[in-house]
């Protein structure tokens, strides 16, 4: 049969060991992600393995799932699409009972820490739970439904439909996969140069947030566009409903748009940008805005993109996120912040935290927005101003509900995102928050007079509050929070 001829999708069974006799070696690209196994996983393969071995020798081959791969003629490798960490645990189980071997033809390259330390759990725990009780001959069991394509664009098609029997792709997953994929030009050699920036520019972003400054296995990709980008962009108005994992995928992958340039970037004005139309990534991993070729600043978080701005596939996409990743880092983590973010750090850990959960998560978020409008611009006034509001919520309920912030934005005279996003100046949105009747009153109500400092959740933040202001009654506290700031500066 003739190359023009030869069937798009083959479909066979094969076993573990038998994936050696394939034409080509299996690999990883540029796009799939770290290795994320975590140490119940691996065991609970463990386990697998060892209740299979206690059946009859009769029994059927241990079935582990389909494999999906894409066969690249030009690369000579097969693209393992679908069946990465089931692939990378068995060839970690392969190097521990086979003295150290790794199984052939089966070629994966990882570069980040957080595959680095999830195969190195698993090595320990297989040496620990699995030597000795494993046989070597189970691996040559266990049992695949291998699909092979040779379209690239056919290859996702089964991805985005099948179920994966390992861990679940979230939608930043498959948001990542999309976007690399459409750093496509006819430049080959260039896309993959670009490609290969934007998978490590990923990494980056993975890597931030709380978790990620004591465990670099974190992944903050998730908290990253559930918590703070498509909630920045979608809760607008009254319509303000918690996101789904498909909600995520629209706003960032179907919305998108295609850029005309796969290293160019459209950009819009904002106070960011006054003067560029658009911004490119070179290949020594530098920016030029353009038209007018001028070098910006290497650190992500000031790259001159907004928070509601359109989607552009591919380089832009992930510009726009480590802009964001950054720019949380730099809040609330980085060493050496500047003096007014310093300030509001030490207020934000002082007293904020004392917060519930679901409010600390709308006040990042306000946060998050009103640095991406205005810099640091009176951030310390505006973050006082807006815990008065949200702290407000907090002594008026001994009980916070994940509904409760959702209900503040859709029952407040106008949303204080939008707020954010429309004004020109600080004082707007700070006038706004001055503006909440609502909130001054619970300060002056005998309900909070009767609650008693450090007992239950309300004592503890009404304790922080108080020994931050260094005062002993709440009443007339929108009157002083400005003279607060002016003594402190």
């Amino acid at each position: 049969m003739s190359q023009k001829n030869k069937p798009v999708v083959a479909v066979a069974v094969k076993s573990f060991s038998r994936l050696k006799l394939l034409k080509y070696p299996l690999t990883l690209d540029s796009y799939q992600r770290p290795f994320v196994w975590d140490s119940k996983k691996v065991q609970q393969l463990i386990d697998d393995l060892l209740e299979y071995q206690r059946q009859d020798a009769t029994a059927p081959n241990y079935y582990m799932g389909t494999l999906l791969l894409h066969r690249n003629d030009d690369k000579q490798c097969y693209f393992v699409i679908d069946g990465q960490q089931r692939l990378t645990s068995l060839s970690v189980l392969h190097y521990v009972l086979k003295g150290g071997s790794l199984p052939k033809n089966i070629e994966f390259s990882y570069k980040s820490a957080i595959s680095a330390k999830n195969i190195q759990k698993a090595k320990a725990l297989f040496a620990k739970s699995a030597v000795g009780k494993i046989l070597k001959q189970t691996l040559s069991r266990l049992e695949f439904t291998v699909i092979t394509v040779d379209r690239e664009d056919l290859a996702f098609t089964f991805f985005d439909t099948q179920n994966n029997r390992g861990v679940p792709l979230k939608a930043t997953d498959l948001l990542k996969a999309f976007h690399l994929r459409a750093i496509t030009s006819e430049d080959s050699i260039k896309d993959e140069q670009l490609q290969e920036l934007c998978a490590k520019r990923w990494e980056h972003v993975q890597v931030k947030g709380e978790a990620g400054k004591q465990n670099r296995s974190n992944d903050f990709a998730p908290e990253l566009f559930h918590y703070y980008l498509w909630r920045a962009r979608n809760w607008k108005g009254k319509t303000v409903e918690r996101e789904l994992h498909d909600d995520v995928i629209d706003t960032f992958q179907a919305q998108s748009i295609r850029c005309t340039a796969v290293d160019s970037v459209t950009l819009y004005p904002s106070v960011g940008n006054a003067f560029a139309g658009s911004m490119q990534l070179l290949i020594n991993d530098d920016y030029r805005l353009l038209p007018q070729p001028l070098d910006v600043s290497h650190h992500a978080a000031k790259l001159p993109f907004t928070l509601r701005q359109p989607i552009h596939q591919g380089v832009g996409f992930f510009l726009y996120a480590q802009k964001y990743a950054s720019l949380i880092n730099m809040l609330l983590h980085d060493e050496n912040p500047e003096t007014e973010v310093a300030d509001f750090r030490n207020f934000y850990f002082s007293v904020v935290c004392q917060l519930s959960h679901y409010l600390r998560e709308l006040y990042k978020l306000a946060v998050l927005m009103y640095v991406d409008q205005f810099g640091c611009q009176q951030l310390l006034r505006f973050a006082l101003h807006l815990d008065h509001v949200l702290g407000a919520i907090r002594l008026d309920k001994a009980y916070i509900f994940k509904e409760a912030p959702l209900k503040y934005l859709k029952e407040s005279a106008q949303n204080l995102l939008d707020i954010i996003a429309g004004a020109y100046r600080p004082e707007e949105v700070i006038d706004f928050l001055k503006s909440d009747q609502w909130a001054n009153e619970v300060y002056a109500s005998g309900k909070v007079a009767k609650i008693e400092r450090e007992k239950g959740v309300q004592g503890k933040y009404l304790e922080a509050l108080m020994t931050y202001y260094n005062k002993a009654i709440l009443e007339d506290k929108h009157e002083w929070m400005d003279a607060t700031i002016t003594v402190g500066a």
